[in-house]
C-alpha cells in the first residue's frame, strides 16, 4: 500500500501472503477523507485532544472550562459552553465541523441563531480557517483539533465505527456481583467530589460577587438545559445593583424582558387580544425609558429556544419569575446570603429554603406564557420540583462556598444534610442505575451517580473506579 504525500507516516506491520512477507504501512486518513461529523462531536464532548497550550487560529490562548451539552434540536451543536479566550470569559454555543468551510457551506453566516456561537471547532484546516464570520459580520474564534488529537485519527475512526449501538455501562453484566454497600459508599464519595467541583467553579467570584453568582446560577436554573446559557447571559447583563435601582416591579419586569430581546413589536400584536396587547406595549414603553437610563445592550430574540418546550418553561414566563425575586421581601430584594444562612440553620431547613426560593409573577401571567397570546388559566408560580433543582444546583453550592470561605464546617455539614433530605430527580442517568437495581435514595446519592456516570463510566475510567476495581479483583 503506497503512502500519500498528505498522509501522516505510521508504523509498518508485516503480513504473510502465500509464503511471502509483505510490509504494509498504516497511514493516517488524509484531510480530504470523509470523517463523520459525529466523530468530531465526540472528540469535543470527551475532550479527546491536548488542551494544554491550546490557542485559536489567531494565537489567542484558549481554556475550556465547560465543553457544554450536545444540542439535539436545530441550532449550534453544543450549548452552555464556558471558555476563556485570552483574558475574557465567554458563555454561549460551539459549532463543530470537519473543516472550517462547512460554516459557510451550511449558511451559518446568514443565520441569526448562530450569533451566540463563541467558538468554532474544526478537525481540519482549509482555505476558510481563521476567517469565519457571524451574520453580523463579527469574527468567530476558531480552534483546529487534528494536530492535537490524543490518539491517531485512524484509531479514533475505528473506535467510532465499531462502538456498540448503545451506551450500556461496561460493568452492567456483572453489576450485581458488587455488594450494595460497596457501591453506595463509593457513590457517597463521588457525591462529595461532585459538590466540591461545583463549589470550586463558583470560587472564581470574589466575596462581593457571591450574590451575583447566586443570581446567575438561579437564572440559569430557570432556563433548564435549552435556555440556561441565555438566562446566565441575562443575569450578567443585569447585576443585582442595577435591578435594585429600579423601584417599580413592572419596570423591573420590563427591564428583564427588554434586555432579553423578548418584547414584541407592535406588528407582532395585530392578532392579540386587548389585554395582551396593552400589557406588552406598556412593557415596551417602560423599557424604552429605562434603556435611556441604563444603556444595556439587548440580547437577540433568536438566543432563546421555544422549540419542544412545555409552555410553563417558555422564556418570557421564566424571566417574569426571575424578576419577581426582586419584589419586596423576596429572595433577591437585598443580599440573599444571610437569609439563606438563616434558613439553612432553622428547624426545617428544606422547607425554609424552598420558601425562600418562592416567586410569583404578576396576575397577567396567570393567563399567559408569553406576550403575544392569551392562554388558559394556570398557576405561574415556581413549582416545588424546580425549587428543589435550584437548591441542588445553585443555592447549596453557593452555601458550601460561603462555608469554605468562612471556615464554617457546621454550615457545610448542614448543606450536605439538606441534600440527604431531598428526593432524587428521575433523569436518564438515575434511571440507568435504577434499571441495574440501585435506586438513588436522595439528591445526595443522585449527585454521586451523575459523577460516576460522567467522570468514570463515560470516560473509560474503570481502573480508577472502586466498582471496577472490585470486579477486576474478584
Amino acid at each position: 500500500m503506497s503512502s500519500s504525500s498528505s498522509s501522516v507516516s505510521a508504523p509498518r506491520d508485516q503480513y504473510e501472503i502465500d509464503d511471502q512477507t509483505v510490509a504494509v504501512s498504516l497511514q493516517e486518513p488524509r484531510p480530504d477523507v470523509q470523517v463523520p461529523e459525529a466523530l468530531v462531536h465526540d472528540l469535543w464532548q470527551h475532550q479527546r485532544f491536548d488542551t494544554s497550550g491550546l490557542t485559536t487560529t489567531d494565537d489567542e490562548p484558549v481554556r475550556i472550562l465547560d465543553p457544554g451539552r450536545p444540542n439535539a434540536d436545530a441550532g449550534p451543536d453544543f450549548q452552555n459552553v464556558h471558555v476563556r479566550i485570552g483574558a475574557m470569559d465567554w458563555r454561549g454555543h460551539v459549532e463543530i465541523h470537519t473543516a472550517s468551510g462547512d460554516w459557510f457551506e451550511h449558511d451559518h453566516h446568514t443565520d441569526p441563531r448562530y450569533e451566540s456561537v463563541v467558538l468554532h471547532v474544526a478537525l481540519h484546516t482549509d482555505m476558510w480557517t481563521g476567517g469565519l464570520l457571524r451574520s453580523d459580520e463579527s469574527a468567530i474564534p476558531e480552534i483546529v483539533l487534528y494536530p492535537r488529537l490524543d490518539a491517531p485519527l485512524r484509531e479514533l475512526l475505528h473506535a467510532y465505527h465499531t462502538r456498540p449501538d448503545d451506551d450500556t455501562l461496561p460493568c452492567a453484566a456483572r453489576w450485581d456481583k458488587v455488594p450494595e454497600q460497596h457501591k453506595r459508599t463509593w457513590i457517597a464519595a463521588l457525591a462529595r467530589e461532585r459538590l466540591a467541583v461545583k463549589r470550586d467553579r463558583l470560587a472564581q467570584a470574589s466575596d462581593a460577587d457571591l450574590e451575583a453568582r447566586l443570581q446567575e446560577r438561579l437564572y440559569a436554573g430557570l432556563g433548564y438545559a435549552k435556555n440556561d446559557t441565555p438566562m446566565a447571559t441575562l443575569a450578567e447583563r443585569l447585576p443585582p445593583e442595577t435591578i435594585r435601582s429600579v423601584a417599580e416591579p413592572r419596570n423591573r419586569e420590563a427591564l428583564h424582558l427588554g434586555v432579553a430581546g423578548l418584547l414584541p413589536e407592535p406588528k407582532d400584536l395585530l392578532d392579540a387580544d386587548r389585554e395582551t396587547a396593552d400589557y406588552a406595549m406598556s412593557l415596551r414603553d417602560r423599557f424604552r425609558r429605562l434603556q435611556v437610563q441604563h444603556d444595556i445592550p439587548e440580547m437577540a430574540s433568536t438566543s432563546w429556544t421555544f422549540f419542544r418546550l412545555r409552555p410553563n418553561n417558555f422564556p418570557p414566563l421564566r424571566i417574569a419569575q426571575a424578576a419577581a425575586w426582586y419584589d419586596e421581601n423576596a429572595l433577591l430584594a437585598s443580599d440573599p446570603i444571610p437569609l439563606l444562612r438563616t434558613a439553612l440553620t432553622g428547624d426545617d431547613p428544606v422547607a425554609d429554603l424552598q420558601t425562600a426560593l418562592a416567586t410569583t409573577p404578576p396576575p397577567f401571567w396567570r393567563t399567559h406564557y408569553h406576550l403575544k397570546k392569551r392562554a388558559s388559566e394556570h398557576d405561574p408560580s415556581l413549582g416545588t420540583s424546580r425549587r428543589n433543582t435550584l437548591l441542588v444546583n445553585a443555592v447549596l453550592p453557593i452555601l458550601l462556598l460561603d462555608a469554605k470561605r468562612r471556615e464554617d464546617s457546621a454550615q457545610a455539614d448542614a448543606a450536605i444534610d439538606v441534600l440527604h433530605s431531598l428526593s432524587a430527580a428521575h433523569d436518564k442517568i438515575i434511571r440507568r442505575f435504577r434499571n441495574l437495581g440501585l435506586n438513588a435514595r436522595s439528591a445526595f446519592e443522585a449527585q454521586g451517580m451523575h459523577q460516576l456516570y460522567r467522570e468514570y463510566c463515560m470516560e473509560g475510567g474503570c481502573l480508577d473506579c472502586q466498582i471496577g476495581q472490585y470486579l477486576l479483583n474478584s
